[in-house]
């Protein structure tokens, strides 16, 4: 069984994120993993027993709020299997190590924009864990509502390594919702339609199980602003962002982007590299 790593802070935006892939384990059949990382600050100019002190407060009351965490994410979600662990370090090597064993197949975080010093640190955490995670990485906003996964927007160049994200998406969330295939086009370039067609044709030939449809979107400007009012306008419930190393994508979806829709999702969003 596939299992769905969660990172925490115990935040409200956190616990957002901790519910929803709880959420959507529980529709795809998979296993939650909590992971809360902790760091004991302390002055070094203080006595040594001091400092033994503070980490142990650190981890108990960490111990203490994963253990209110689980009860209640267990209490809504009783069919699901949920774990939760604390480590003491810094999150972004805490994360990257668990992922090099291969036991998770989706990470799952909260977010709700950069608007001061903390949520700084954590939007750089979860951009930081886009670029380096091996696995696809599903940002969730703080005022996602009630979990719904019929309505998938896939943002798409027609570039045949798009094909991996898709089978990299299919191994991670296991669902088969309606997939909304989604291009971009400025007035300087001309209207794909035969491309269109064949790449809908191409992706139904892969997953043929999934209901497919394309579409393309004149936009004066590929921004996050275009990106949202795609999303809200088509009612998608997820957006999926294939992240290459060189395509004509990284031109698109330059990593300024993918850093602004990490920290500002409008819905939820998940980051798949290939």
């Amino acid at each position: 069984m596939n299992s769905i790593l969660v990172p925490t802070d115990f935040s409200e935006n956190a616990f957002v994120a901790a519910a929803y892939a709880c959420a959507l384990a529980d529709a795809s059949k998979q296993k939650v993993r909590l992971l809360h990382v902790y760091i004991a600050l302390y002055s070094g100019f203080g006595e040594e027993g001091n400092s033994v002190k503070q980490i142990k407060l650190a981890e108990t009351e960490s111990t203490a709020a994963m253990k209110n965490l689980l009860e209640g994410l267990t209490s809504q979600f009783p069919s699901v299997d949920i774990e939760g662990e604390c480590v003491k370090g810094f999150m972004i090597d805490v994360v990257t190590d668990k992922l090099k064993r291969n036991e998770h197949s989706l990470v799952v975080m909260g977010t709700k924009g950069v608007t001061n010093i903390a949520e700084s640190i954590f939007g750089s955490t979860t951009y930081e864990v886009i670029k380096k995670s091996p696995v696809p990485v599903l940002v969730v906003p703080l005022d996602t509502p009630d979990f719904s996964f019929e309505r998938i927007g896939f943002f798409t160049a027609y570039d045949d390594h798009e094909l991996d994200a898709l089978f990299a998406f299919q191994q991670a969330i296991n669902l088969t919702p309606h997939l909304s295939m989604l291009h971009f086009y400025t007035e300087k370039d001309r209207k794909p339609e035969k491309e269109l067609a064949h790449w809908q044709r191409k992706v139904e030939a892969a997953f043929p199980d999934w209901a497919v449809s394309c579409k393309a979107t004149l936009v004066e400007k590929v921004d996050i602003n275009a990106v949202t009012r795609e999303a809200k306008g088509d009612k998608l419930d997820l957006l999926v962002f294939a992240r290459p190393h060189k395509s004509f994508f990284e031109k698109i979806f330059r990593p300024s982007l993918t850093k602004a829709i990490a920290n500002y999702p409008m819905v939820p969003s998940l980051f798949i590299r290939t």
